[in-house]
């Protein structure tokens, strides 16, 4: 049987290495990204890395500019920026509006907007961080496996997991969607420290701060009647609790347990240096949003919010040091 087609609408680091992952798994993968990485790929290959592996290449990739390229497509796997969902959504309705939709986006408003035009739509939670620190090159940087709610196409699933993918298929995918979004809040703090994610994760008053961020948002989702799940295997009050550790203590964590890369860092700092905008909506305005709706406040997530924006319009990452961190959000 012709394996069904997969299009990857939004190739940027995640749709890229997912859809190379796919693909490596046996996949008829087709890619829908920007005329830049399609360049790459035509000159290079799309190439594929991670923590301690080699560089893995692969070619030909099926890639295309124009969301006219989702006719055909069995499964849509949306990997765009949460703040181009509902263009997204419309071209899927337009090309492809049979096609199952897999969203593998952050944030926890994408699956209600998905839901409300397509019948067959998932949720999936991409635990682990990819750059791109070279044209055509993507590099896994942590470590952790991919969460993919229940009602997922087999043949995804099977495919990732032929690749040496960790796949785990869950129920709860809302409750993994709210603990990927508290984790994905230090974004922001990494973006406004410009540097690796490791080196802002080792100061405790950087810590301090995305604790706060994430405690506001525990009582937000507490509000709402929402209880987030692990992320990585890690409840969100024990991820609290280690980086409320020492900074020699949290540093062994760091190297034993967490296992991030050296030189890993948000693809929101890849925003800001490519002059592209930013999910702080769907990140640390989703916080606030709901904490407003619920009566619930969230004074440090509006705080790193208009920072971090602040940043956006300067067009460059403030650099900030764990001090900076301390005088700019912890001091009275």
């Amino acid at each position: 049987m012709t394996p069904p087609r997969i299009t990857i609408f939004g190739a940027g680091s995640i749709g890229c290495y997912l859809g190379g992952r796919l693909q490596q798994g046996g996949a008829n993968v087709r890619f829908i990204g920007r005329q830049r990485i399609g360049a790459a790929f035509a000159e290079t290959g799309l190439r594929l890395s991670k923590t301690g592996s080699e560089v893995q290449t692969l070619a030909p990739i099926d890639f295309h500019t124009d969301a006219a390229a989702l006719q055909g497509s069995d499964i849509v796997a949306l990997c765009v920026k949460s703040q181009d969902t509902a263009a997204a959504s419309a071209a899927i309705q337009t090309h492809a509006p049979d096609a199952w939709v897999i969203s593998f986006q952050n944030g926890v408003s994408n699956l209600p907007l998905l839901r409300k035009t397509f019948t067959s739509v998932s949720g999936a939670v991409v635990p682990f961080n990819v750059t791109s620190p070279e044209s055509g090159l993507y590099h896994r940087g942590t470590d952790g496996a991919l969460v993919i709610g229940p009602d997922a196409p087999d043949a995804l699933v099977e495919s990732l997991r032929k690749a040496g993918e960790g796949v785990q298929v869950e129920p709860n995918i809302e409750g993994y969607l709210w603990a990927k979004l508290l984790v994905n809040l230090n974004n922001a703090l990494n973006t406004l420290s410009g540097g690796p994610l490791r080196e802002g994760l080792l100061h405790r008053d950087y810590r301090r701060v995305l604790i706060a961020m994430i405690c506001e948002g525990l009582a937000v989702a507490e509000a709402e009647g929402v209880r987030p799940t692990s992320f990585n295997g890690r409840a969100p009050d024990k991820i609290i609790k280690l980086m409320d550790k020492p900074d020699w203590f949290y540093r062994i964590i760091m190297d034993r347990i967490a296992k991030i890369d050296r030189k890993a860092r948000s693809s929101m700092l890849d925003d800001l240096e490519r002059g592209r905008s930013a999910e702080l909506d769907y990140l640390q305005g989703e916080i606030v949003t709901r904490g407003k709706a619920a009566g619930v406040p969230t004074p440090m997530n509006a705080k790193v919010l208009s920072a971090t924006r602040a940043a956006f319009a300067q067009g460059q990452s403030p650099r900030w040091s764990g001090a900076d961190f301390a005088r700019e959000f912890l001091s009275s």
